[in-house]
C-alpha cells in the first residue's frame, strides 16, 4: 500500500508538473494536428502521455469542440488515441530502469530547487517520474512473499479459468481506483512473481480498460455542454463494444499477446496496447458516421437556450487551470455581452418609454448579471487554490478585475434605470428634446463599451488604446452638457417643481453616462497591461 501511494502520488505529480509546463503548447499546435483528421489520434497519444491522465484529455477534447476548433468527430478520434496514449505510458512502467528514474528524480530535485518558470515545472514532472518507479519497486518487493500464499494463488489462477469474471474484476477495481495507471502497476507487481497467468492478465487488462472510463461517464451526466455527454458514452462506448468483440476471440487475443513477448510483465502492458489498437483499426473509419449518431440521439435541449446558465465552465475544467483560464474569459465575455444586450441597448427606450416595463427588464439583466459574478467569482476562486503559474495566477486576477468592473457597470445601467423609475413615480417622463441633447453622448459612450467588450474578446492593446482616448472626449462632452442644463433647465408638464426635479436627473444621468465610460477603461487597461 506504501508502495501504490507513492507510485499513484509520483503519476499526479508527473501529471501537475507536465500540466504546468506543455498545456498551453498543446493548445498552440492543436490547429496543425488536426487539420487532417487521422493526426487528431496522433494528438490523443501526446495529450494523454503529456497530462498521465484521461479525465485531463476529456475536459481539453470537450473544450476544443466547444471553441469550434474541432468537429465531434475529431474528437472521438482524440479519445481513442488517449487510449493508445495510456498504453505508451504503461509500456513505459513495464520497463525496469528505476537507476535511471532516480537519477531523474535527482535532476529534477535540481531544477525544481534552483530555476524559475518551465525549468521548475519540469523538475516536479521528473522528481514525479522518479517516484512512480520507486513505488513500483516497493509494490514488486511486498508482493513476492505472496508466492507462498496457497490460497491467494489459487484464487487468482481460478481467474484464468472464468474470463467474464476477470472483466468485471478489471472494471470494478479501475472505477474504485478511479486510476487505471495504479491497476496496471498493481497486476505488474502480480505478475512479476507468476501469482497471474496470462489467461487472467488478458480479460483483466480488457476491464480495466473500460473500468477506467466510468469515472467519466457519471461525471457527464450532470454536465451541461451536450458534447461532454456524447464524447464520454463514446469513451465508454468504444470499450464496451471492443469487449463484446474480442470476448468470442478470446484464445486468439491471448496468443497473439504471448507471441509479442515471454516476459509476463511485458505481455500485461503488450495486452492494453493491442487492445487499444484494435479499437482505433475498428472505430476510427467510423468516427463521422458515430458522431452523426450521436448528435441525432442526444440533441441539444432547447430549453438551455432559454435560461440563463454558465455555458463554458465546468468543474472538471479544473484539472487542465490553462483551459479553465481560457473558459473563464469566454464566460466573462458573456457577461459583458449580456450588459450590453439587456441593459446598455435598452436605456433609451427606458428614458423615452412612459411605461415601467423598459426600465424594470434592465433592473431583471441586473440581477442576471449578478448571478453570473458570484458563480464565475466562485470558480476562479476554487481555481486559484490550485497550484497555478505566475502567468496562471497574473490571468486569475486580470480575470477577476474585469468580471469586476463589468459588475460595477451592470449596476451604474441599473441606477439609470431606478431614475427612470423614480420619475415616473412623480409623473415625470423625458422630454424628446432632452433625449436629443443626451443622445450623442450616450452613443458615444456605449459604442466605447462595445469597443471595449472587442479589445477584450480579442486581447487587443490597440483596440484597448482607442478605448482610453476616446474617454477624454467623452469627458468633455459630459461637462459640456452639464453646463449647458445648468443654463438651461429641463421643461416639465407639472411646473417648476417637476422641472427641478428632472433637472437634477439629467443630471445624474450625465454622471451615470460618464461612470459606464471610466469602467470601460478600467477594463481597457487590464487588456493594454496597464493595471
Amino acid at each position: 500500500m506504501g508502495g501504490l501511494g507513492l507510485f499513484m502520488f509520483g503519476v499526479e505529480t508527473t501529471s501537475n508538473g507536465l500540466q504546468k509546463f506543455a498545456a498551453n503548447r498543446l493548445r498552440q499546435i492543436l490547429h496543425s494536428l488536426t487539420k487532417r483528421t487521422f493526426l487528431a489520434i496522433f494528438f490523443g497519444i501526446i495529450m494523454t502521455v503529456a497530462f498521465q491522465s484521461s479525465a485531463a484529455s476529456t475536459v481539453l477534447v470537450v473544450e476544443f469542440v466547444n471553441a469550434e476548433m474541432l468537429t465531434l468527430a475529431q474528437a472521438l478520434g482524440i479519445v481513442l488515441g488517449s487510449a493508445v496514449g495510456t498504453s505508451v505510458s504503461i509500456q513505459l512502467i513495464a520497463f525496469q530502469i528505476l537507476d535511471v528514474a532516480l537519477a531523474a528524480a535527482f535532476a529534477g530535485f535540481l531544477l525544481y530547487a534552483f530555476s524559475k518558470g518551465q525549468g521548475k515545472y519540469l523538475g516536479q514532472a521528473l522528481i514525479g517520474f522518479g517516484l512512480i518507479f520507486v513505488g513500483m519497486a516497493n509494490m514488486s518487493d511486498a508482493t513476492a512473499p505472496l508466492k507462498h500464499a496457497a490460497g491467494l494463488q489459487a484464487l487468482l489462477e481460478n481467474l484464468g479459468t472464468q474470463p467474464l469474471l476477470a472483466i468485471v474484476l478489471g472494471l470494478v477495481l479501475t472505477a474504485l481506483f478511479q486510476s487505471g495507471t495504479a491497476v496496471f502497476a498493481i497486476m505488474m507487481s502480480l505478475a512479476g512473481h507468476h501469482l497471474l497467468n496470462l489467461n487472467a492478465v488478458v480479460p483483466l487488462v480488457i476491464g480495466a480498460h473500460t473500468g477506467g472510463t466510468i469515472t467519466t461517464l457519471f461525471s457527464s451526466l450532470t454536465a451541461r455542454k451536450m458534447d461532454a455527454k456524447r464524447t464520454a458514452i463514446a469513451n465508454t462506448g468504444y470499450k464496451v463494444a471492443a469487449t463484446i468483440m474480442v470476448y468470442p476471440l478470446l484464445a486468439w487475443f491471448t496468443r497473439v499477446v504471448e507471441w509479442t513477448t515471454p516476459d509476463l510483465q511485458r505481455q500485461v502492458a503488450n495486452a492494453h496496447l493491442l487492445f487499444a489498437l484494435l479499437m482505433v483499426v475498428i472505430f476510427f473509419p467510423l468516427n463521422s458516421l458515430i458522431a452523426r449518431g450521436l448528435e441525432r440521439w442526444l440533441p441539444e435541449r432547447r430549453d438551455l437556450a432559454q435560461r440563463p446558465g454558465l455555458k463554458y465552465l465546468e468543474e472538471s475544467s479544473l484539472e487542465v487551470p490553462a483551459v479553465a483560464l481560457k473558459q473563464v474569459f469566454k464566460e466573462i465575455c458573456r457577461v459583458g455581452e449580456t450588459v450590453e444586450e439587456k441593459m446598455a441597448r435598452r436605456i433609451p427606450e427606458a428614458l423615452l418609454d412612459p411605461g415601467n416595463a423598459p426600465a424594470e427588464q434592465i433592473l431583471q439583466a441586473e440581477s442576471e448579471v449578478d448571478w453570473f459574478y458570484v458563480r464565475i467569482s466562485h470558480f476562479l476562486t476554487q481555481l486559484t487554490r490550485i497550484g497555478l503559474t505566475e502567468e496562471q495566477r497574473e490571468e486569475s486576477l486580470k480575470a477577476q478585475f474585469v468580471l469586476k468592473e463589468l459588475e460595477y457597470t451592470g449596476d451604474v445601467f441599473a441606477n439609470i434605470a431606478q431614475l427612470v423609475l423614480a420619475l415616473h413615480s412623480h409623473a415625470l417622463k423625458l422630454p424628446p428634446e432632452n433625449w436629443t441633447d443626451l443622445q450623442g453622448l450616450y452613443d458615444r459612450v456605449a459604442t466605447n463599451y462595445s469597443l471595449t467588450l472587442q479589445a477584450f474578446r480579442q486581447w487587443d492593446e490597440d483596440l484597448a488604446g482607442r478605448v482610453v482616448r476616446e474617454n477624454q472626449e467623452i469627458l468633455l462632452e459630459q461637462r459640456m452638457l452639464q453646463l449647458s442644463l445648468l443654463g438651461r433647465p429641463a421643461c416639465a408638464e407639472d411646473g417648476s417643481e417637476g422641472e427641478e426635479k428632472l433637472g437634477f436627473a439629467l443630471v445624474d444621468l450625465l454622471d451615470l453616462l460618464r461612470r459606464v465610460d471610466e469602467h470601460s477603461v478600467n477594463i481597457a487597461r487590464v487588456v493594454m497591461g496597464i493595471v
